[in-house]
């Protein structure tokens, strides 16, 4: 899963999409002069090799799937490195990923939502929630490909096969931006706002519609971040555990 579907719900009206966490559009868009004659495949591949060549880069949303909100605040060093938070329904995670090892903390809600999806007693849920609430927990690597917790950290945020078409210039904080739509494998349709200045980098996504509607802002490029892990002797393992 890919940092492209994981968006936060999002209004029909007009003022309130065109600012997004801090983003505010502008009503007389600039040229975007970058992408003249490009198609919109183009302009992705460019944007899509431009993420390549980054060394960091935060990425800040959310969206809500099936009713479910869920929020994201991460902020991502090379292809190996990240850390942030994680929030669905009201349980908060910090994520942290160093050079491929995987570390996580809940707190108690979220060790109560993990419980109950596996069926354990209420009793034992909760016995184990105040236990394990706020410990940092080494990740298996089996597990955290079972799940997607960790696709906040992947720098692919177009999907290789994806459909778009261009659409109308705007500006993103005084930024000129080129817009590209597409749909969304949830049914929805997909919104992103390209940099047309400077690198292309994405500004903007949002997904309208559909089973999982929400939005995502990319800042901070390149700017200096430095991801450790947590003191090894306040992490525990999951395998040591079941033993």
């Amino acid at each position: 899963m890919t940092a492209v579907v994981a968006l936060t719900a999002c209004g029909d009206d007009k003022k309130a999409d065109a600012k997004v966490a801090g983003h505010s559009a502008s009503a007389t868009p600039s040229p975007a002069k970058l992408f003249e004659g490009l198609s919109a495949a183009q302009i992705a591949g460019k944007s899509r090799l431009a993420m390549t060549k980054l060394k960091s880069f935060r990425v800040k949303g959310g969206r809500t799937s099936h009713g479910v909100e869920m929020t994201i605040d991460f902020t991502v060093a090379g292809k190996g490195s990240c850390q942030g938070t994680f929030t669905v329904a009201g349980a908060h995670t910090d994520l942290r990923v160093v050079s491929g090892h995987r570390y996580m903390k809940g707190d108690k809600k979220f060790w109560q939502q993990s419980g109950r999806r596996k069926g354990s007693p209420p009793k034992e849920t909760n016995a184990l929630a105040e236990m394990f609430k706020g410990r940092w927990f080494a990740v298996p690597e089996q597990a955290a490909k079972a799940g997607d917790d960790f696709y906040a950290c992947d720098f692919n945020v177009f999907t290789k096969d994806s459909s778009l078409s261009r659409g109308a210039e705007t500006e993103v904080d005084g930024i000129p931006a080129v817009t590209l739509t597409g749909k969304e494998g949830s049914g929805g349709t997909r919104t992103i706002l390209v940099s047309a200045k400077g690198e292309p980098y994405p500004l903007r996504m949002t997904v309208e519609g559909g089973t999982a509607p929400g939005s995502l802002e990319y800042s901070a490029f390149n700017e200096p971040v430095t991801v450790t892990p947590p003191p090894a002797d306040e992490v525990l393992d999951f395998d040591k555990l079941k033993k």
